[in-house]
């Protein structure tokens, strides 16, 4: 896994993937989920939050415990170099009252046996090595605690989604090179009627190539990364008026280097996602663990659409 692009997206303050509310975290049957699993703890029950990313399913906790007016000790831990207090947008209340480490793996967790009445993992058990980490977990939690995981399913709209702006990312970094186009136009040093001609015309036709593109794209409910690289190259372009031609490189270079860490991350979700054999697999490592299945579900949000699996165990 890309550890350093997801750093790099935590630092831009997202507190959740996708999909998400208008506040930034999660919603409907997702945050159900999550608020129906943490509403079965008693006051002063510890929770654990592994993979937590900027905490969006720690802050649930802590908002279902205000919400049922019990008090709760909630940790969180990531193996990426992750603050949320912060990087969130007004993080400090947000996530009041959690303590969060980072550059924890899951799969070595720093905390004696038998000290959570809870663990929960939103896209995040699938990213380690799952069978020990379930080791791990499992240490850690009291006799008859419980742990819940929303795991990314090779079924999902999110894996569908991925691929589709993989392929429009491919269309613009490899296919009609659109930035590296852009960068060789605005950073000319021998400006020639020549040159400037052919690089113009080089650029025109790629500009062109991605906006047939991204027709067709939203047709199907896509294009995203296409029209996020043509605005940025038409902000670009019109920057030649106000930047001198070596710091405007910089900034292509820096936009092309965007796009690509989100193909990594996009990478990282198709390449994790679970099957239903790797599903149970999982179940396998987990009885070895010493847990005890309660069930597993597909986890749908706005009525139909599949975003992973619920997977939802106890430990003996």
């Amino acid at each position: 896994m890309s550890v350093q692009q997801w750093e790099a997206y935590y630092r831009n303050g997202a507190i959740a993937t996708c999909p998400t509310a208008a506040d930034g975290g999660y919603d409907l049957e997702v945050r159900q989920a999550w608020v129906e699993f943490f509403s079965m703890l008693p006051n002063n029950a510890s929770i654990l939050d592994v993979g937590t990313g900027n905490g969006v399913v720690a802050q649930i906790a802590a908002e279902t415990a205000a919400t049922s007016g019990r008090s709760w000790d909630i940790h969180a831990t990531d193996l990426a170099e992750i603050d949320p207090l912060r990087y969130v947008t007004d993080g400090a209340k947000r996530l009041a009252g959690i303590t969060f480490y980072p550059r924890v793996a899951t799969e070595q967790l720093p905390f004696p046996e038998h000290r959570f009445d809870a663990v929960s993992g939103h896209y995040a058990l699938e990213y380690t090595d799952t069978s020990k980490a379930l080791a791990e977990i499992h240490r850690v939690l009291k006799p008859g605690a419980e742990a819940q995981f929303i795991i990314h399913s090779d079924a999902s709209m999110l894996v569908g989604n991925a691929m589709g702006s993989l392929r429009e990312t491919d269309l613009v970094l490899r296919e009609t090179k659109l930035y590296r186009q852009v960068h060789r136009l605005v950073t000319m040093h021998e400006v020639t009627a020549g040159t400037t001609e052919h690089a113009v015309t080089d650029l025109r036709t790629a500009i062109q190539t991605v906006k047939r593109a991204l027709v067709e794209a939203q047709k199907v409910g896509g294009g995203h990364v296409l029209s996020v690289a043509l605005n940025a190259t038409q902000q670009l372009l019109a920057a030649r008026n106000s930047m001198q031609p070596q710091p405007l490189g910089l900034e292509v270079d820096r936009a092309e280097s965007e796009l690509q860490a989100s193909a990594r991350r996009l990478l990282d979700l198709i390449e994790h996602a679970r099957d239903e054999q790797a599903m149970e697999l999982i179940q396998q490592q987990a009885a070895a663990a010493g847990f005890g299945l309660i069930e597993r579900l597909p986890q749908y949000h706005g009525g139909s659409h599949l975003v992973g699996w619920q997977l939802l165990l106890r430990r003996h």
